[in-house]
């Protein structure tokens, strides 16, 4: 008797909720703009920027579309409380966990299967996220993927989603996914499909000549978002033209005294997150670490919120609103520009 096929792999409840819990939260807004999203079995070519905080963004288009992910973040169990999908192990991986050769099936055969199941995956194709003007370089696995779904016979579809983000290691920015449109990839051959795929994604990503091509787009784009136009779409506009304007972009109002209130109403979030993003080696992971960090506080945060609720109602409501009106209030971080030396600042604290 033949075994069927096992059905697409779709995320669990538990991490969709907490993706969305964190874009809400973190960012002021996610906007979904470009082509609509596809139907069929979909491979999702993406572009990495902002390394953890990807895949919660990426879930306001996508939903329960799972990625593949680093063994190392599915190796801890309190990440694995809000990150999951299909594990990729390097050699690097096996030799620093132990990891056998057989112990985790092949992250290209598992892609393969999904497809073939009926179900969509999202690539990232540059593997590892950089505050850079261009993208980092894209290997090679999904041509050799989009080669072997042809030479099967599946019936799929790719689509590229670029994404930006306003100021990457700013709590309360704002960030855009734009979708390209939805094509049965052309080419023959593992090596033909890679620059068809890279260059359908080079058109939805940021693609710059150099740190200061980005710095002109970035401050267009500012500009018209905060006239109501789409950071993304304003982006690639900017980027298409390779707009050079003298104008500085506007700064936001300061409220300061919500940064105040926020501090005063969500003391040990903002204090842990603080702490965490130490660890931080560039721009692209402050907000995951953040994140990281928040979610424990915020743990210790209820846990005092509900202990001091019995004894002093009034004071707790009063604790309570004052964090939540901080965080409504906190003003938008306007972009940083990037420096000459490759795109990698200091984080800063907002």
């Amino acid at each position: 008797m033949n075994t069927p096929p096992a059905p697409p792999l779709k995320l669990p409840r538990r991490i969709t909720l907490f993706a969305a819990l964190i874009r809400r939260f973190y960012f002021r807004r996610v906007d979904v703009a470009g082509a609509p999203l596809s139907a069929k079995p979909t491979l999702f070519i993406a572009s990495h920027r902002n390394g953890g905080a990807d895949g919660a963004v990426y879930a306001e288009a996508l939903g329960n579309v799972p990625s593949l992910v680093s063994v190392q973040l599915l190796r801890s169990p309190f990440l694995r409380l809000f990150i999951d999908g299909i594990p990729v192990v390097r050699d690097t991986d096996r030799a620093r966990y132990g990891i056998r050769a057989d112990a985790v099936p092949s992250p290209l055969a598992a892609g393969i299967a999904q497809i073939r199941a009926g179900g969509s995956l999202c690539l990232y194709p540059e593997g590892t996220s950089e505050w850079q003007p261009r993208p980092q370089p894209y290997h090679g696995g999904m041509g050799v993927m989009a080669a072997k779904l042809k030479a099967a016979g599946a019936d799929f579809v790719v689509q590229p989603l670029g994404v930006f983000y306003s100021k990457p290691d700013g709590f309360r920015s704002r960030v855009s996914i734009v979708a390209g449109e939805a094509f049965y990839p052309q080419a023959d051959g593992a090596k033909a499909l890679q620059a068809e795929m890279a260059a359908a994604l080079d058109r939805v990503s940021v693609c710059c000549a150099d740190a200061a091509a980005f710095d002109a787009a970035q401050s267009a784009a500012w500009r018209a978002a905060q006239n109501g136009a789409d950071f993304g779409t304003a982006f690639l506009a900017a980027q298409e033209t390779a707009c050079r304007p003298d104008m500085p972009s506007p700064p936001p109002p300061a409220r300061t005294w919500a940064k105040i209130l926020f501090a005063a109403g969500c003391p040990l979030p903002a204090a842990a997150a603080l702490w965490a993003q130490r660890r931080s080696d560039g721009r692209n992971n402050v907000s995951f670490l953040r994140v990281v960090g928040g979610v424990y506080g915020a743990l210790f945060q209820a846990a005092c919120w509900l202990a001091l609720l019995p004894f002093s109602p009034a004071a707790a409501l009063l604790w309570l609103a004052a964090g939540v009106a901080g965080w409504y209030f906190y003003p938008e971080p306007p972009p940083v520009p990037l420096t000459e030396a490759g795109g990698k600042e200091r984080p800063e604290a907002a």
